[in-house]
């Protein structure tokens, strides 16, 4: 069945099936060695599956940018058969599942790629940022506590000086690692869940070789003019 065929059928009966596009019979999707990788695991007695999983997981992490320059999301790309408006249903029980507000959820597919992205407010939403900003809470009043009783009490200045500073610099230090495993762990999960995606339904999959070697030189390339600026007068 087309993609067109599909379309059609679900804009007559409003329902979608569970694989909302597949490829025709017989149809492969070329471009990467990912069958051969998978077919010669099965042949040297691996489980397939395993192997496959892993190899999407490797796949979609490689082509991952965990804290984007431009607007702090979360990225991760792919390729695809499927249409902006497919894959968008195709993600939306993952994006329910990790608890992600809709709107903070981005997604573009063009030419057989796609990009999501999760936007900063929700990667600073994760339960690891939100228990550091309860120990930094009691840090901070802890501390403030007994600079107050060393600054009242025992009239030491100096004291109290350096707890309440001890405690504004620790504070800080847990809210920054606290921010950086949050997102590390979203990010964790959403590469998991693509992956799984990848692995059940055939319908993406991670970026080829070409596409992340394109990236890293585009990236080099943009390292380099930032350098080069802040080395200019």
């Amino acid at each position: 069945m087309s993609v067109a065929d599909d379309d059609a059928r679900e804009d007559a009966d409003g329902t979608a099936s569970r694989a909302i596009a597949r490829l025709d019979e017989g149809q492969r999707w070329s471009g990467d060695e990912h069958g051969l990788r998978v077919a010669a695991a099965r042949e040297a007695g691996l489980d397939p599956s395993e192997v496959e999983l892993e190899l999407f997981t490797a796949g979609f992490k490689a082509g991952m940018t965990l804290d984007d320059p431009k607007d702090r999301s979360i990225v991760l790309r792919g390729r695809t058969i499927l249409r902006e408006k497919q894959l968008r249903k195709s993600l939306a029980p993952t994006v329910r599942f990790l608890q992600l507000p809709q709107d903070q959820v981005a997604l573009r597919v063009h030419d057989g790629d796609f990009e999501l992205r999760v936007s900063r407010n929700a990667a600073e939403q994760a339960t690891p940022v939100l228990d550091s900003a309860k120990l930094v809470l009691k840090l901070w009043l802890g501390f403030g506590l007994l600079g107050l009783l060393a600054y009242n009490l025992l009239g030491v200045a100096w004291l109290a000086a350096i707890l309440w500073g001890g405690a504004l610099v620790g504070g800080a230090y847990v809210l920054r690692q606290g921010a950086v495993s949050g997102r590390a762990m979203l990010a964790a999960r959403l590469i998991t869940s693509l992956s799984m995606l990848a692995q059940e339904e055939k319908l993406i999959l991670p970026p080829s070789k070409e596409d992340l070697a394109r990236r890293a030189g585009k990236d080099g390339a943009a390292l380099g003019e930032l350098r080069a600026s802040g080395d200019g007068p």
